[in-house]
C-alpha cells in the first residue's frame, strides 16, 4: 500500500498509523508543488526497508535503509549536481561502521572508519 505522507499520524512512540492501525506499505511526502521528494518504507509503524529522498527538481539526495527503525547497510546523499556528498555504513544493530564525506566538486572532507 502507498499512502501521502499527510495522511499519515506519528505516534508518540514514533511509530506511523493510518486510520487509527500501525501502516505497512510506502509513504510518499510531496512538495509544495506536487513533486515527490521522499519515499519511505515502513512495517508494522516503523521504518523498515528503502528509503529514498529527492531534490525538487528530481534528482535522487539521498537513499538508505532501515530494519524496524534502525538505520542498517549503505546510506547515500548526493549534491544537487550528483556528485556523492556522503557514504554511511551501518551494520545490522546500527553501529556505525564508516562515515565518507565530500564536497560539491569530489573533494573528500572527512573519513572515518570505527575500530574493530
Amino acid at each position: 500500500m502507498r499512502v501521502e505522507y499527510d495522511d499519515v499520524e506519528t505516534e508518540d512512540d514514533l511509530r506511523v498509523t493510518y486510520q487509527g492501525d500501525l501502516f505497512t506499505g510506502e509513504v510518499v511526502e510531496r512538495s509544495p508543488q506536487g513533486q515527490v521528494i521522499a519515499i519511505t518504507t515502513y512495517f508494522n509503524g516503523m521504518e523498515d526497508g528503502l528509503s529514498t529522498e529527492f531534490y525538487p527538481s528530481g534528482e535522487r539526495k539521498a537513499e538508505g535503509s532501515a530494519r524496524y527503525g534502525t538505520a542498517v547497510g549503505v546510506h547515500q546523499e548526493w549534491h544537487r549536481n550528483g556528485n556523492l556528498a556522503a557514504r554511511l555504513e551501518f551494520d545490522d544493530q546500527g553501529k556505525l561502521l564508516s562515515r565518507h564525506r565530500w564536497a560539491e566538486d569530489g573533494t573528500p572532507i572527512e573519513s572515518f572508519v570505527a575500530e574493530s
